[in-house]
């Protein structure tokens, strides 16, 4: 049982978030995560860890507002997948911004040392571990 709670904690949301520029919300990890092939995780797309009372969706609009006080509607979920290097399951939302500008201040400093938007193009510059090919393709950089 105590197995499953902890698993439990290991399920995230993430928004792949677009503005009217074609450009990605990103954000930079304060603290680094190694994965267990000794990949690290830097940046990321905004996103964390559902609660037990809340949906998917709903985890993943106050996980994005408070990472980087960017509000967000969910456009559609575009896969679930379990990352091979942190031993995490992801589900993966595509999403468009509710305003063009933050509608809060980031709530979670200690977690987020930047946030950036960065074309597609430029992603695979940033991201350090496997990249989802669903979001891969989605996104134009397969």
């Amino acid at each position: 049982m105590q197995e499953n709670i902890v698993e439990a904690k290991r399920f995230i949301n993430l928004g792949i978030v677009i503005n009217s520029k074609d450009e990605v919300l990103m954000v930079r990890r304060a603290k680094l995560e190694k994965g267990k092939d000794n990949s690290i995780l830097k940046w990321a797309f905004p996103g964390g860890k559902q609660r037990f009372n809340e949906s998917r969706e709903e985890c993943v609009r106050r996980e994005v507002l408070a990472e980087t006080g960017y509000g967000v509607e969910l456009i559609k979920q575009i896969t679930l997948w379990f990352h091979p290097q942190i031993s995490v399951m992801i589900v993966y939302h595509l999403c468009k911004l509710s305003s063009l500008e933050p509608i809060a201040e980031p709530k979670e400093p200690q977690e987020i040392a930047e946030i950036r938007w960065v074309k597609p193009k430029k992603i695979k510059d940033l991201i350090t571990t496997k990249l989802n090919p669903k979001v891969a393709k989605i996104l134009g950089i397969n």
